[in-house]
């Protein structure tokens, strides 16, 4: 990253519905070797953002986080860009030049410690960029910049009939950034999210024999 270009926005995606779960707890509250998922989230994007923030019906249960929490405006559910939204408003209110937001979903607990300097590296001001690993886009892990945000910010919302947020990505236009597969034992891929019970077995196991 420049060392003169203005830190990034930091927003947390927590508003899933973690139904597949069949817990009552949201899931990124849930324990992976001593540290929540959002957690371990907000490890890797804290030491590179100005401020971080989530966006979450429930802010109450994230106040230990130490993060700013955000609620959509969208009644009902809207999926990732109703969250999305309210980051970009957020940032667009602060009127910070430049600074951008970079989104990361709750449950990816084994996230790239590098993905905030690697989404921005070389990045141009208004180029929008997704991250990607062995050819797969991960949308929801992404920079979007000032003009991306305004696009956000004026977006008509509605659960009934929201867009997808690939859709919204391609009608922006948006650069992809390779990330290479790691070892993260569900799997080669470190944005792997997790969404069953299984899978969270599977990702403690693996976060426990790496000490």
């Amino acid at each position: 990253m420049s060392e003169t270009r203005p830190l990034p926005f930091g927003l947390i995606l927590a508003g899933g519905r973690s139904s597949r779960m069949g817990l009552d707890r949201p899931k990124p509250l849930l324990d992976i070797a001593g540290r929540s998922m959002v957690g371990r989230v907000s490890d890797r994007l804290r030491p590179f953002v100005a401020q971080l923030l989530i966006a979450t019906d429930r802010p109450e249960l994230y106040a230990d986080l130490g993060a700013l929490a955000i609620p959509d405006e969208v009644p009902g559910y809207a999926g990732p860009l109703a969250g999305l939204q309210a980051g970009a408003r957020h940032a667009l209110r602060a009127g910070v030049r430049g600074a951008g937001l970079v989104s990361a979903p709750a449950d990816t607990p084994f996230l790239p410690m590098d993905l905030v300097p690697r989404l921005l590296d070389g990045s141009g001001e208004d180029e929008l960029r997704v991250a990607a690993c062995s050819d797969r886009l991960h949308p929801t892990c992404a920079f979007w910049p000032a003009t991306a945000l305004r696009r956000l910010d004026a977006l008509p919302l509605d659960a009934a009939q929201a867009p997808s947020l690939l859709r919204v990505m391609r009608e922006h236009g948006f650069t992809t950034v390779p990330f290479p597969p790691a070892d993260t034992g569900p799997g080669a891929d470190p944005f792997f999210n997790v969404n069953t019970p299984a899978e969270l077995e599977t990702a403690r196991a693996f976060a426990v024999s790496r000490g």
